[in-house]
């Protein structure tokens, strides 16, 4: 009987990058890889390593239990994680059950001391998501800080944390140059100033600008490179708390287009990505390589509505193409798939007669960025 041909490195490689990222998901295929340790040995190692490399923020307790397992058993299995999440929450007390608290704290303590040993056994971690409903106390501040995670660079605060705990993690992770914040509630400032390596900052909540103040770099540092802002209603007092740093920014990330006197001051923005069409005349940063519009979908009214909104979006759409040609160094525009009909064909148009790459893409793909990175 005539032994079977090994497949080649190629066809081995390409089975194990489908099964890292499932088609039309955004989360490894575990079935797949846990099925490829065990195929044969040479096929285990790069199996487990990308089996480990991203571990969700959505992972269930048992998982979560087999993973701390694992580690335990073959510390050396950590070195392959690069991201990590974990919810760090008590669920609320049933009611009128006895005892309930008490119960809620331990599954909380549990939560938090899975989380250290998790940490301490991912040396190479790059990217950490965390939600967090508590604080740490001293002795997981103590363990936390024996933790050397020199390599960590990316921090997304999901959920609606308190602000100590943040405080706490930027402290003891200098080496943090991504942040992104979902929601916060604010605790009294530190009187230490965060270390300054802060690159990239991503924002959803209204952060109050005492807050921002203590976080962005100050004027002998380092300047912050890049600014998203996923809510357009705290869009305007963002660009306001940074407009010391906009004269730095290469990428910024907001719903509405800043006025002028902003879009002024960006001397060296290479990527902008806006949700909403200018609305009026406007002349966009020379510097600018790449611009990326993300529509939200909205609800229309039927009748003259649709009309009026017809109107205005050919309006729009010429304003925004007529500041695309006057940029002598862009080389890309992309838009969603959601965008209308009429504005993708100027667009298309324009792009077509100005040799300039055009895309068509998914919504999610405007935070495609951080979405990369965490």
């Amino acid at each position: 009987m005539a032994r079977p041909v090994p497949l080649p490195l190629e066809l081995v490689d390409i089975i194990f990058t489908w099964a890292r990222l499932e088609p039309q998901k955004e989360t490894a295929d575990l079935r797949t890889l846990v099925a490829s340790c065990r195929v044969c040995k040479a096929w285990q190692a790069p199996a487990q390593a990308l089996l480990f490399r991203n571990i969700p923020i959505s992972l269930c307790h048992r998982r979560r239990s087999l993973l701390i397992r694992s580690l335990l058993d073959r510390p050396d299995l950590g070195r392959h994680i690069r991201s990590f999440g974990m919810e760090i929450t008590s669920p609320p007390a049933p009611w009128g059950r006895e005892g309930a608290p008490k119960e809620s704290f331990k599954r909380y303590r549990r939560m938090v001391s899975d989380f250290i040993v998790i940490l301490t056994h991912a040396p190479n971690l790059t990217r950490l998501s965390i939600d967090i409903d508590g604080e740490f106390d001293a002795a997981d501040f103590s363990k936390l800080l024996s933790i050397n995670l020199r390599h960590i660079e990316v921090l997304n605060w999901e959920g609606r944390p308190t602000s100590s705990a943040l405080y706490m993690l930027l402290a003891l992770w200098p080496s943090i140059r991504y942040l992104r914040i979902d929601n916060l509630y604010l605790d009294p400032l530190p009187e230490d100033r965060r270390p300054p390596s802060l690159r990239s900052l991503c924002v959803r909540d209204d952060l109050s600008k005492g807050f921002m103040m203590w976080l962005l770099p100050t004027d002998d540092e380092e300047p912050l490179r890049e600014l998203h802002v996923e809510n357009s209603l705290v869009s305007w007092r963002a660009l306001e708390d940074v407009r010391p740093h906009v004269h730095a920014l290469y990428v910024l990330t907001v719903d509405r287009i800043p006025p002028q006197s902003i879009l002024d001051a960006l001397v060296a923005l290479r990527e902008l990505t806006f949700c909403e069409l200018p609305r009026t005349p406007l002349k966009l940063p020379c510097s600018v390589l790449r611009v990326m519009y993300h529509t939200k979908l909205q609800q229309r009214r039927q009748g003259t509505q649709i009309e009026a909104d017809d109107s205005r979006s050919v309006d729009e759409a010429g304003f925004l193409t007529k500041a695309l040609k006057e940029l002598p160094n862009l080389s890309s525009v992309s838009a969603t798939c959601q965008t209308p009909e009429m504005t993708l064909t100027s667009l298309n148009k324009f792009c077509c007669e100005a040799g300039i790459d055009f895309f068509v893409c998914d919504s999610t793909a405007v935070y495609s960025r951080w979405r990369s990175l965490i």
